[in-house]
């Protein structure tokens, strides 16, 4: 048997040879080798660089996709004369510009470094968001979303990829929590801010100040994030020629992906005739249908409470958010094995939520306002999603097409979602809340059906090892490599 190791994206470090049984034991040994303290290190500097980065783009894009709901309460409505749909198709059409994207990104990742990708499109969208501000009807701020949904899609699929690249599986729903983490601060404290941005009284309406400034932010830190991210780990400036290795080593051990600039057919077809591709795309499409957040500030605001208060009131549901978030995460570690399953008990809480806003009557503010709260918690599953895609699905062709969908599904459940608020039923929208009840309920059968698929798959490969087929027999591997989690019998799914 022999490992054929393709070219990688770590020019200048180590290479493995080719090896035969033989050497099995002399590879395992020296991955061993590794001094945890060590690895530690290198993590620690990782961490620095890449997840701060990460972190801020994230948080820019939602604050730029938030500025809506805050601009909907300070005039936005009433300065573009919006009337009916209006508003729901300016929040769907946001998703149109973001399936889009995930299209386009399917070859554009092959074809350049995510430094480059992502820091291109930060800038572009950052003025796109700026241009938001200038919109005089709703036709023009339907245009300005389209284009804004264009730029900010290219972000989704890449992380997937780079979390993947630079982190060890275990590591990955932390990492992934993080990201979902800046999402929430937006929402709570960039809440805030765009608040006392579209609070300013002059010529210049405050919501307008809101985009201009917003989008002057995510330039910049578009501009931040191509010159300080490495394209690949022989470039990472913090790292020593000796912690490049080791990073470099943590990773491929574990049957990691090498970066491939050509596109695998083999790999696409592969993919086409798997269930679990489908169900990715299912789990994104049923949670994202399922979100409440640009609604959210309507629903309190037709409760009675001021703009003020209305804002203030996203504060709670930031925190249940945060919990859900951490409690996840904490799970996840504690159980390393069961992310699935964590997942479908995580979707009762969202659940609870939009089952209580269906029953409760319109004069119970305060446990209404509650239930917002709980309807909004389901960024903890997302973060899981994520990482579960991360984990699981190698082949770099193969893994850019299942984040790709994953954010097909994304787009695609979040154009459908708006549609399902009327504006006649407002503020509590009943026919959307129970769209929603349903939705979570389905998303939990699919997240076992998924579970279900990848346990018989590791038990038919444990079988096949106890049968004496060597390949099967789940092992370190040697180096990064471009085989599909279904070509490569040693690999075993996290459940």
């Amino acid at each position: 048997m022999s490992y054929n190791v393709p070219e990688v994206p770590t020019d200048g470090l180590k290479q493995e040879v080719p090896m035969d049984d033989s050497k099995i034991d002399e590879v395992d040994h020296a991955m061993d080798e590794i001094d945890p303290a060590v690895e530690n290190r290198v993590l620690w500097k990782i961490d620095r660089v890449i997840m701060p980065l990460a972190i801020l783009v994230y948080f820019c894009q939602y604050l730029d996709k938030r500025g809506l709901a805050f601009a909907a309460i300070f005039g936005l409505k009433k300065d573009l004369h919006l009337k009916g749909q209006d508003y729901s198709w300016a929040s769907s059409i946001f998703y149109f510009g973001t399936l889009a994207s995930q299209l386009i990104s399917i070859k554009v990742l092959h074809m350049f470094s995510i430094k480059v990708y992502v820091g291109v499109t930060v800038v572009l969208w950052g003025g796109v968001m700026m241009a938001q501000a200038a919109p005089q009807k709703a036709a023009d701020l339907l245009a300005v979303r389209f284009l804004l949904g264009l730029m900010e899609g290219s972000a989704y699929p890449a992380f997937v990829l780079m979390i993947s690249f630079w982190y060890r599986k275990a590591e990955h729903p932390s990492r992934f929590a993080l990201l979902a983490g800046a999402d929430i601060f937006a929402q709570g404290l960039g809440g805030l801010f765009l608040y006392g941005l579209s609070s300013i009284k002059g010529h210049i309406h405050g919501w307008r100040i809101a985009m201009l400034i917003a989008g002057a932010m995510s330039i910049c830190i578009g501009l931040v994030f191509a010159y300080l991210i490495p394209a690949d780990m022989a470039g990472a400036w913090f790292l020593t020629a000796e912690e490049k290795q080791i990073a470099h080593d943590r990773v491929a051990r574990e049957h990691a992906s090498a970066h491939e600039k050509h596109f695998q057919w083999d790999q696409f077809w592969e993919t086409m005739k798997d269930p679990k591709f489908y169900l990715v795309f299912s789990w994104a499409f049923l949670l994202c249908a399922c979100t409440v957040l640009n609604f959210g500030t309507l629903i309190l605001n037709g409760l009675g409470y001021s703009s003020f208060i209305t804002t203030v009131l996203q504060l709670p549901a930031c925190a249940m958010q945060a919990t859900c978030l951490i409690l996840t995460t904490l799970a996840c570690k504690r159980f390393p094995n069961q992310r699935g399953y964590i997942q479908a008990v995580c979707a009762l809480v969202p659940l609870v939520g939009s089952i209580l806003l269906q029953t409760l009557p319109y004069e119970n503010k305060w446990p209404l306002a509650g239930s917002l709260w709980l309807t909004t918690c389901n960024y903890h599953i997302l973060s899981v999603n994520l990482s579960i895609i991360s984990s699981n699905i190698k082949g770099h062709t193969r893994k850019t097409l299942f984040s790709t969908v994953y954010y097909l599904g994304y787009a695609t459940g979040c154009i459908v979602g708006p549609q399902l608020f009327r504006d006649k039923e407002s503020p509590l929208y009943k026919t959307a809340m129970r769209a929603i009840s349903s939705m979570y309920g389905v998303f939990i059968v699919f997240m076992l059906l998924f579970m279900v698929l990848c346990k018989m798959e590791n038990n038919r490969r444990d079988k096949l090892a106890a049968e004496g087929n060597e390949d099967a027999v789940p092992r370190p591997a040697a180096n990064y490599d471009n085989k599909t989690d279904q070509q490569d019998l040693s690999f075993r799914y996290v459940l």
